[in-house]
């Protein structure tokens, strides 16, 4: 009895060092100076970025380039889980609206919604179908490979120069003004 109660023991903390060893999620606060960034892509990675979006959209590539990313396995919207359906679906579609209105307000813009694969999601994700499912983790690797609670987004200029936003909930980077994203820009990080 004692060394089952002792290898119980065992396995627990086992479970609990590889649990604690996952992929690690920062959540960046929106007073972060380190929320976002700016930078500029190679050719190859721009290049082989706008390949990806148009194999996996086939949608015309417009000049400018929003893209927001969602991880699997999130905590970001579980309160918002709880609520019904139905409840969350309102969010999903003013969401929708809200990228329709971009689209059409913008018509430089090509504005696109991916996530992660996997099935441990928020339901603001599962019920969105405008959501691509970046099956190949070819956007997760080329782009989105830091992990942040609730998401990143970024901006991809037509020079090639970027705006990205970690912990980008609400979709912040839809909202951003031409002055916003200049300042962005021409800040220099450390």
């Amino acid at each position: 009895m004692k060394r089952n109660f002792h290898t119980f023991l065992l396995a627990i903390f086992v479970l609990t060092i590889i649990h604690s060893c996952g992929p690690y999620s920062k959540l960046y606060r929106s007073d972060n100076t380190d929320r976002n960034y700016n930078g500029i892509l190679s050719d190859s990675t721009y290049n082989t970025l706008k390949l990806f979006l148009v194999k996996t959209t086939s949608k015309k590539l417009n000049d400018t380039l929003l893209i927001k990313y969602d991880y699997n396995n999130e905590t970001c919207w579980d309160l918002l889980d709880q609520k019904v359906d139905d409840y969350i679906l309102g969010f999903v579609t003013r969401h929708k609206e809200r990228l329709q209105k971009v689209e059409k307000t913008r018509p430089n813009v090509s504005a696109f919604n991916f996530r992660e694969p996997g099935n441990n999601l928020n339901k603001i994700i599962q019920l969105n179908n405008l959501i691509i499912i970046d099956s190949s983790k070819q956007l997760f690797n080329l782009i989105f490979s830091e992990r942040c609670t609730c998401g990143s987004s970024i901006i991809v200029m037509p020079d090639k120069r970027f705006v990205f936003l970690r912990s980008d909930s609400h979709s912040e980077l839809l909202d951003l003004s031409k002055e916003q994203i200049d300042e962005i820009l021409n800040k220099k990080y450390q």
